[in-house]
């Protein structure tokens, strides 16, 4: 019994600090592969199916190191509506926590130019758990019990976006139940909003896409994240990117990827961690895959 109630302290003690690492630094592929993750309004920007998955792992061998995997497939309807779907499961020692999300979008024409005024929502359900596989000590503990016996959390996000042929202006709000009564499940270390410019500069062997993200993290200050996407020219459609993050969390983002005829794309990126982990492991990698069917 002491065992248990021993590990039951440390494990709060430290999945508090490895998941608000992770929203400190959250899944790279919402900054370029995957915007949908971050903001509902982003869901089924084409005409066409597409199927994302990522996961995301620390370089480190120690048992129990935060594990973070997507699923997530958008779809836009001929017409100006679109759907979404995500799974995101995040784990960290003998902790897990899992959320769905369903998703709907719609975006409007402006005029002839391209541009357009994106509204999403999405309603999510959340639920955390202990791994009882795992655990090594008294699996009738109480305490343990008290985890898995939570009620699944429902939660929505609303987001906007403006998009030209080159300029995209979006803002998401998270976690909406807390503004309408006080809710300490998300006391601290979850998204509340996201914000986000870029802007596509075509030059003689790339497109230049900068992009300045201006996030919160409820308990922590705002954070900045400045990046920069090159997509090499090709004589083909199929193409190759590359990119580069620095987030004032004191850590950076380098990654790679390549789209074969617009419908398979596979990604590779790398996150150095936040200056107070540095000392502990050598960062995050993260791989992501996507497949679009039905292009129009």
């Amino acid at each position: 019994m002491k065992i248990v109630n021993k590990y039951i302290v440390l494990l709060f003690v430290i999945f508090p600090f490895a998941k608000s690492s992770a929203q400190l630094n959250p899944m790279s592929a919402i900054y370029y592969q995957n915007q949908y993750l971050a903001n509902p309004a982003m869901a089924g920007l084409q005409q066409q199916l597409t199927l994302n998955a990522g996961i995301r792992q620390q370089f480190s061998s120690m048992p129990g190191a935060p594990l973070s995997q997507f699923v997530t497939a958008d779809y836009g309807f001929a017409g100006k509506a679109a759907l979404g779907l995500q799974v995101y499961n995040d784990r960290a020692g003998l902790l897990k926590r899992t959320r769905a999300a369903t998703s709907f979008a719609y975006h409007l024409p402006l005029n002839a130019d391209n541009q357009h005024l994106d509204f999403g929502l999405s309603v999510s359900f959340a639920d955390d758990d202990v791994n009882m596989a795992e655990l090594r000590g008294d699996q009738d503990d109480l305490d343990v019990y008290a985890v898995n016996l939570r009620e699944t959390y429902l939660d929505a996000d609303f987001g906007m976006a403006y998009r030209t042929s080159k300029l995209q202006v979006q803002g998401a709000i998270t976690n909406l139940k807390r503004l309408l009564k006080k809710d300490s499940y998300h006391a601290s270390d979850q998204p509340i909003f996201f914000t986000a410019v870029s802007y596509q500069i075509p030059i003689s062997f790339a497109t230049v896409e900068p992009k300045v993200v201006y996030r919160g993290v409820n308990g922590y200050r705002n954070l900045l994240d400045v990046g920069v996407n090159f997509e090499f020219s090709s004589p083909t459609v199929s193409k190759v990117n590359m990119l580069a993050i620095y987030h004032s969390a004191r850590s950076a983002t380098f990654g790679i990827g390549i789209n074969w005829n617009n419908r398979l794309a596979v990604n590779g990126m790398y996150t150095t961690n936040t200056s107070p982990l540095q000392g502990y492991t050598t960062g995050d990698y993260e791989l992501g895959i996507s497949y679009s069917f039905f292009n129009k």
